[in-house]
């Protein structure tokens, strides 16, 4: 799964309407927006690589979006590893079983497993130890 960052949103697009414009060029798995930014998960790389090459500097409902890859500018966060992720589960339901410890800064599933980034180490432990064999979806979640 491709990572996409996207920039430079109105404020009128909505995360269907997003989701439908990558849609034209691939399987999109997860579409979030945030503020005037968002994030697109895009199954396959060459289907990734053709809408941020197609999207990049185009205009979408009166802007010009910026596309690219995403990078993780995470810094002095720790990082969770969470095996056994069930195909169903989505970003949204680790987020907030994560969140009910503390600060979530980034959240992302690949493939079966999925890193969570939280801001604080104590919280992280605290989550790590609380949500080992918790149910999500049809599967139990480790965190690690």
């Amino acid at each position: 799964m491709v990572k996409i960052f996207v920039g430079g949103l109105s404020p009128v697009v909505t995360a269907e309407e997003l989701r439908k414009l990558f849609e034209q060029y691939g399987q999109v798995n997860e579409c979030d927006i945030l503020k005037n930014f968002a994030f697109v998960h895009m199954e396959k790389e060459d289907e990734a690589h053709q809408a941020i090459s197609t999207l990049h500097k185009s205009e979408f409902y009166g802007t010009h979006l910026t596309v690219e890859y995403a990078t993780s500018k995470i810094r002095n966060a720790t990082k969770i590893y969470v095996g056994n992720v069930s195909a169903k589960a989505t970003t949204a339901q680790i987020r907030q079983l994560f969140e009910r410890f503390g600060k979530v800064v980034e959240c992302d599933i690949v493939k079966n497993f999925a890193f969570v980034h939280m801001a604080k180490e104590r919280e992280a432990m605290d989550a790590i130890l609380h949500l080992n064999d918790t149910p999500l979806e049809d599967q139990k979640i480790f965190a690690d």
